[in-house]
C-alpha cells in the first residue's frame, strides 16, 4: 500500500490518503496543493514533514530505497511530459536505459517490452526511432504514459492528463488509459482540475482546496456536498482567491456564516466524508 500520512510541504497541509487497488482522483484547481504530491512522493522536495509509506516503510526517511523503487514500484507522468525525456535520445533509448539501470535486462529487452506498451497506447512501432521533439503533444503524452507503466509498477501517479491537448486528443487519451487500466496490475492516482476526467477514471475522489482536503468518497462527483466542490463542478469559482479562517473556502463561499470561521471537523455520511459546518451542525 502507498499511504500519505499528514504530508505537509509548501502548498500542501497535512495531506492523508491511501492508494491500494482502487484508482484515486485528486480534484483541485491550480495551486490547490496537488502539484506537490508527485515531487514529494519521488523525493524531489525538501522540508517535507509527515510520512509517505510504501508497505509500511517511510520513503521520506529512506532515500536509498526511494531511488530503487522509482519506475519499478512507483512512477509518475508529469503534466508536461517533455520533462521526462532527454531531447538528445530516441524514445527507444529511454525504455532501454530504464531496464538496464534497474538491471532487469539488456537494451533489446527494454525496447521489446516498450513496444508492447506503445501498441497498447495506440502508437506505431516507428515512434521508437523518433526524438521527443518529433512527436505530437498527444504522442508525447502517450509515450510518457507507456514509459511510466511498462515495468508495471505498483503505483502510477498522473498530473493533468489534458495539458497541451485539444478536445479530440483528450478523448483519445482517455480511451487509451481506460484500455490500459484494464490491462495492467498497477494502481493509479490522477491529479486533475477537470471533474469530467476523474468521473471516467477514478473510483474514489478527494477534493483539495488551498492545500487541504475538503471532501472525499466514491460518489463525490455524482453527489457533491461541499460548496467548493459544487462550485468547481459547475464552473462557478470566483477568480479572486481569499483564504478564509476555519474553512479555507469561507472567504468566498456563497453560504458562509460566522460559524465557518471556526475549525471545521470531518463529518462522515456513509462512505462519504466532508468538512463543512452545514453538515457538522446539521443545518
Amino acid at each position: 500500500m502507498l499511504e500519505y500520512d499528514c504530508v505537509t510541504v509548501k502548498g500542501l497541509k497535512c495531506f492523508s490518503a491511501k492508494l491500494d487497488k482502487k484508482s484515486v482522483g485528486i480534484l483541485g484547481e491550480k495551486d490547490s496543493g496537488k502539484e506537490a504530491i508527485i515531487p514529494a512522493t519521488l523525493g524531489l522536495l525538501d522540508n517535507v514533514s509527515g510520512s509517505i509509506l510504501l508497505d509500511g516503510i517511510d520513503l521520506l526517511k529512506s532515500r536509498d530505497l526511494l531511488h530503487k523503487v522509482r519506475w519499478e514500484r512507483i512512477s509518475a507522468v508529469f503534466y508536461d511530459p517533455g520533462t521526462m525525456f532527454n531531447p538528445l535520445y530516441t524514445v527507444g533509448s529511454h525504455f532501454a536505459e530504464i531496464v538496464v539501470s534497474h538491471e532487469i535486462g539488456n537494451s533489446e529487452y527494454g525496447v521489446e517490452v516498450g513496444l508492447e506498451y506503445l501498441k497498447l497506447m495506440g502508437l506505431n512501432s516507428d515512434v521508437m526511432e523518433k526524438l521527443p521533439y518529433q512527436l505530437t503533444p498527444l504522442q508525447l503524452k502517450k509515450v510518457a504514459i507507456a514509459l511510466a507503466v511498462f515495468l508495471e509498477p505498483d503505483y502510477v501517479i498522473f498530473d493533468d492528463l489534458e495539458f497541451g491537448l485539444g478536445d479530440i486528443g483528450r478523448a483519445t487519451l482517455m480511451n487509451s488509459i481506460i484500455d490500459l487500466m484494464g490491462s495492467v496490475r498497477s494502481s493509479f492516482m490522477f491529479l486533475e482540475n477537470n471533474p469530467g476526467i476523474l468521473s471516467r477514471l477514478a473510483d474514489h475522489v478527494m477534493v483539495l482546496y488551498r492545500g487541504e482536503v475538503e471532501e472525499e468518497g466514491p460518489e463525490v462527483l455524482q453527489s457533491p456536498l461541499h460548496p467548493y466542490t459544487i462550485d468547481l463542478i459547475n464552473g462557478e469559482i470566483e477568480e479572486e482567491k481569499v483564504e478564509g479562517k476555519g474553512c479555507p473556502y469561507s472567504g468566498i463561499c456563497k453560504h458562509s456564516t460566522p460559524k465557518c470561521f471556526q475549525n471545521v471537523n470531518w463529518v462522515s455520511m456513509g462512505n462519504h466524508r466532508v468538512r463543512c459546518i452545514a453538515y457538522a451542525c446539521g443545518i
